[in-house]
């Protein structure tokens, strides 16, 4: 049965050797050169993700009912002007069920 003190003794020398290879691999491919100063991380993000992103933000923030329009229908239902258009709704639903 191995020791915990064996265990981290051999996984040290794994870590070591793996850090190692990927050093090697990295001179051979030329991934690093000596004294090459690095490059640092940069995200750029496109015009069309920042159009998508300011269109999420404002449906967001808009609000879910349209506070205005309901007091204006209410206020017309109450009195009595309100009206319905019944072939604007006909035409309507029968485009919606796709007759």
């Amino acid at each position: 049965m191995s020791t915990i003190s064996q265990l981290n003794g051999q996984e040290r020398l794994r870590a070591a050797m793996a850090a190692a290879a990927l050093r090697k691999n990295a001179a051979v491919s030329g991934l690093t050169t000596p004294g090459a100063a690095r490059q640092p991380d940069a995200v750029t993000i496109s015009d069309s993700a920042r159009s998508i992103a300011a269109a999420t933000k404002a449906v967001a923030d808009a609000p879910d009912v349209r506070e205005d329009r309901v007091s204006a229908l209410k206020a017309a239902i109450a009195a009595g002007t309100y009206t319905v258009d019944s072939r604007r709704l006909a035409s309507k639903l029968v485009n919606s069920l796709g007759i």
